[in-house]
């Protein structure tokens, strides 16, 4: 059964968001250094939750000269045969954006055309492209930076970090984020990752077509990179970081992208927003109204999210859609345990 709700509707999930239990990142924590986490882990099967690079920062800035920016193909499956999947457990947790909470904001209106988005405030710094590549050939995502003790997340799409077709999944290579990419140029600079996590339900259960998606799997398309420091600093702490609600209703939605495909071309950043939004509580997903094409996967989506700082609460990322609907699923405690995870290394 869908189920829609209005903003006026969901004003009360304000108290759900003061309700939640807050995770205040403190000073972030030195991780274990790049060598010793490869010549201990290097051998990560590709099974495993997590994937450990051994490639250096300087091959995958090799690898992704202009010509792989310029033609890296854009990822985003259509919604296909859905599978009913448990409702997750509820998690409680509300992270904080590093400008600080974000109060009561009006409800987002309703345009879902894809338009230009302003870059203001936090979101010019920690929306940017994905890129990564499966058995050699380039691909391109979106994907943010988000709050964490550790000061090194970026959350994006599962589908974008891991095969889905069948007789070829694996994990992906080469992987690079650039914030705030305009025209492929990094203005924020170029960040490669140190370690990316996916859920197990999704590695599983979640299989692809040309064009459509299939398990039960895509209730848990989201993913967390852990990303190498750069000049010297982590990514939260250089650029600063959304925050990120875990189980907690959403009120409006604004979404933030690169969609590629045509009508785009991936150049510039881009926003879908909605003042209502549709659950499908079977399958654990939220879907809106939003013509933004391939390119826009792993996009955050972003509740109670002030137009003018650019920041807000990430409660998902974009997942599949037609043109027509995007589609995304929601955050609980499956997400809430691969943050954490992901946050601290292990």
């Amino acid at each position: 059964m869908r189920h829609l709700r209005t903003a006026v509707a969901v004003l009360a999930a304000i108290a759900a968001l003061g309700a939640c239990t807050v995770a205040k990142p403190g000073t972030p924590k030195a991780g274990p250094s790049t060598r010793n986490i490869e010549e201990e882990l290097g051998n990560t099967k590709e099974s495993d939750l997590r994937k450990v690079f051994t490639s250096s920062p300087q091959q995958v800035n090799d690898y992704w000269n202009s010509d792989r920016l310029k033609n890296a193909k854009p990822r985003q499956p259509e919604p296909g045969q859905g599978t009913d999947v448990p409702k997750d457990e509820p998690a409680g947790v509300v992270v904080q954006p590093t400008s600080g909470p974000v109060g009561v904001t009006r409800p987002q209106p309703s345009d879902p055309s894809g338009a230009a988005w302003s870059r203001a405030g936090l979101s010019a710094s920690t929306a940017g492209r994905l890129y990564y590549s499966f058995n050699g050939d380039p691909y391109v995502c979106s994907a943010s930076v988000v709050n964490s003790t550790s000061g090194t997340l970026v959350a994006t799409a599962a589908h974008c970090v891991w095969e889905t077709t069948p007789g070829k999944k694996s994990w992906a290579s080469d992987v690079l984020f650039i914030p705030g990419d305009t025209n492929r140029q990094a203005p924020y600079g170029r960040w490669t990752a140190e370690m990316m996590y996916a859920p197990k339900q999704f590695i599983d259960s979640a299989d692809s077509a040309p064009g459509t998606t299939k398990g039960a799997g895509w209730a848990y398309d989201f993913a967390f990179l852990r990303m190498r420091p750069l000049n010297g600093r982590n990514i939260k702490d250089a650029l600063g970081g959304q925050g990120i609600a875990f189980d907690a209703r959403a009120e409006s939605i604004r979404t933030l992208g690169y969609p590629t495909a045509p009508p785009f071309d991936g150049t510039t950043m881009r926003s879908c927003a909605s003042p209502t939004y549709t659950t499908e509580r079977s399958r654990n997903t939220y879907g809106i109204p939003c013509t933004m094409t391939p390119g826009c996967s792993g996009g955050g989506w972003f509740t109670r999210f002030d137009d003018e700082k650019g920041a807000g609460y990430l409660i998902s990322v974009h997942s599949t859609g037609n043109g027509r609907q995007s589609n995304g699923p929601t955050l609980g405690k499956v997400a809430y345990d691969l943050y954490k995870q992901a946050d601290s290394g292990a």
